[in-house]
């Protein structure tokens, strides 16, 4: 294979995960939306407390994810997590 095909499928790799962490996030983002606005229409202990866990469990560590693979068009910049 030559020194050009190399580059290209690198390229394709790379960008191919730098989108998928950012639709992971995004997905992430509107699932959460949806769970606390579904909380929020009856809200009862329960209903926060689950939305919440999905919160914490599900995109805070999206978040890290995305951060990690794309660090100049991060959400949340990985200088702010470490401290």
């Amino acid at each position: 294979m030559n020194d050009k095909a190399k580059v290209l499928l690198l390229y394709l790799r790379v960008g191919l995960a730098v989108l998928s962490a950012r639709i992971v996030l995004l997905l992430a983002l509107f699932l959460t939306f949806a769970l606390f606005a579904w909380a929020m229409a009856l809200p009862t202990y329960e209903r926060i407390a689950c939305a919440t866990l999905f919160a914490l469990l599900i995109f805070l560590p999206a978040t890290r994810i995305d951060a990690a693979q794309s660090r100049d068009r991060a959400v949340i910049s990985p200088e702010s997590q470490n401290g």
